[in-house]
């Protein structure tokens, strides 16, 4: 218990630091682009080069790819449901109440917490949840109020652009042929893996930025209440009724609770909503996910 908690301690010292050193002038608003190119095409693609340095790929973990598909597609229509029948509302929650943080915010808790082969199966489902944050869902939401729709060569273009989605392909399709990596390349790559975490959670201090206005505050108190509870039924079915391991079901509860997307600010804006609210659900769901995360970690200490 001690040791979860100081690691928990250890991440929410570093995104109160980022916070702190930008308020104090250290650091400015636009750093946060900096430290986000180096995670996401450097220390992000070698963490999971690392992660599946040892792992043994199973036909039946392609399971977590569709997962993470489906769990997007679940949560954007709960949102669209619970919209009624304003267009505009329904958009909205389509984008911001689906897709998960994982690459920049899960990754390195479980990183820290479950080893390599945590990270691995962590891939595996943000793989199926890039597909969808990437693109798939702003070009439904974009539907419903008739907004500028993502063409099929548009989405491909930004999903192969990605350097984690990339990885996350090249190393899925390796691992399946059984391949590896002489071994010196996963020595350079552990040495960069190293830094993720903090560079991840720092950066997330840099960006953390809550301005809410009263008339905000219901409408963001629902949207995170109503997507909490649908993460919870998703964590209880993936617990009690997925034929997987304790080990991997103990990722995918994990990766269940991850913060909102951090496209969803990017995608709201395009249609013309309200990106301010976006920008705050998606803040506020960050410190959320940092306590349940650890409340998971301490009730059920990481299997083995």
């Amino acid at each position: 218990m001690g040791d979860v908690l100081l690691k928990a301690f250890g991440f929410v010292f570093i995104i109160i630091a980022g916070i702190v050193f930008r308020r104090i002038g250290l650091f400015h608003k636009d750093d946060d682009r900096i430290l986000s190119k180096i995670v996401l095409n450097f220390t992000l693609p070698c963490s999971v080069i690392n992660a599946f340095s040892g792992f043994e790929m199973e036909l039946s973990l392609l399971g977590v790819v569709a997962l993470g598909i489906l769990t997007n597609l679940a949560l954007s229509f709960f949102g669209k449901t619970m919209a009624g029948k304003d267009r505009k509302k329904q958009a909205f929650n389509y984008i911001n109440y689906s897709g998960f943080n994982i690459g920049c915010f899960t990754m390195p808790f479980v990183q820290s917490f479950l080893g390599s082969f945590g990270v691995a199966v962590t891939c595996l489902f943000d793989t199926g949840n890039a597909i969808m944050c990437t693109g798939a869902t702003y070009a439904i939401a974009s539907g419903l109020v008739g907004g500028e729709r993502q063409s099929l060569k548009g989405f491909l273009k930004k999903a192969f652009s990605s350097a984690p989605f990339v990885s996350y392909l090249v190393m899925l399709v390796l691992s399946l042929f059984h391949f590896r990596f002489p071994d010196p390349v996963y020595q350079v790559t552990s040495a960069v893996a190293q830094a993720n975490a903090f560079l991840c959670m720092f950066m997330i201090g840099l960006m953390f930025e809550v301005h809410l206005s009263r008339s905000q505050v219901l409408a963001v108190v629902k949207t995170l209440s109503l997507r909490l509870l649908l993460c919870c039924a998703m964590a209880l079915a993936i617990y009690f009724l997925l034929p997987f391991e304790a080990a991997v079901k103990q990722v995918l509860v994990l990766v269940c609770f991850s913060p909102v997307s951090a496209m969803g600010p990017v995608f709201t804006d395009r249609l013309h909503l309200d990106k301010g609210l976006a920008g705050v659900i998606n803040s506020i769901s960050i410190p959320i996910s940092v306590l349940i995360l650890t409340g998971i970690l301490l009730l059920w200490p990481p299997v083995a």
